[in-house]
């Protein structure tokens, strides 16, 4: 049996955060660590404003294609 996974562009994560895909401030938009799974997660950057739906796994983020 496949598996259809389909992962939308990866995002950036430093120091176990998020960086904004958009104004990629050193502001921390959400804490990702190594257990942390997520599917449509939203999440939202304070200094430019930028709120996306984003998909998590195994430490790893992606922007979500179900949009």
């Amino acid at each position: 049996m496949q598996t259809d996974q389909k992962h939308g562009k990866m995002l950036t994560v430093k120091d176990g955060y998020l960086v904004c895909p958009r104004c990629r401030t050193n502001g921390r938009v959400m804490k990702i660590d190594q257990s942390t799974f997520a599917i449509n997660a939203v999440a939202f950057c304070r200094t430019c404003k930028w709120e996306g739906f984003v998909n998590i796994e195994k430490g790893q983020c992606f922007k979500s294609q179900s949009q």
